[in-house]
């Protein structure tokens, strides 16, 4: 009986290893956004099939590029919200418990959904990329947007 207890024990110490999680974002650039946006720091959780490329923070705007191997770049920006969080969309979805809306403008597609910040500043969360929806479906920048959660 003492013998099956031991690979059972060991089993459950390696699972959690095992299960580790992959982050989108690799841990430095996560630990300098995490720094530059204290309270603000909401970033995707899953963007599959493209590669973190680099990030950068201009005036109140945080965007993270990522790249696929076909060469199309999807950006995630952190933005201040004004006015309603449902203004300017085409399409609506509700993904992962989240509502996500779409738009399409003349030069990028755009999924996004509205949080607030740890003042109770709104934001806007947002996957935008100029790949067309031939390329890119509107669903796929929405789920990037609703995996989203801050560090």
């Amino acid at each position: 009986m003492g013998r099956l207890l031991v690979p059972v024990a060991l089993l459950a110490f390696a699972a959690p290893a095992a299960a580790a999680v992959v982050r989108p974002i690799p841990r430095p650039a996560l630990l300098a956004i995490d720094a530059k946006m204290i309270g603000r720091n909401y970033l995707p959780t899953r963007v599959t099939g493209f590669a973190y490329t680099r990030w950068s923070l201009k005036g109140s705007v945080l965007r993270v590029d990522f790249r696929s191997k076909a060469g199309i770049v999807v950006e995630w920006r952190v933005q201040p919200m004004t006015g309603s969080c449902d203004a300017g969309m085409q399409k609506s979805y509700q993904l992962s418990g989240n509502k996500v809306w779409w738009a399409q403008s003349a030069t990028e597609q755009y999924a996004w959904r509205c949080v607030f910040d740890q003042r109770g500043q709104p934001l806007r969360l947002v996957a935008a990329s100029t790949a067309p929806t031939t390329k890119l479906a509107a669903v796929g920048l929405g789920a990037v947007v609703a995996s989203a959660k801050r560090y």
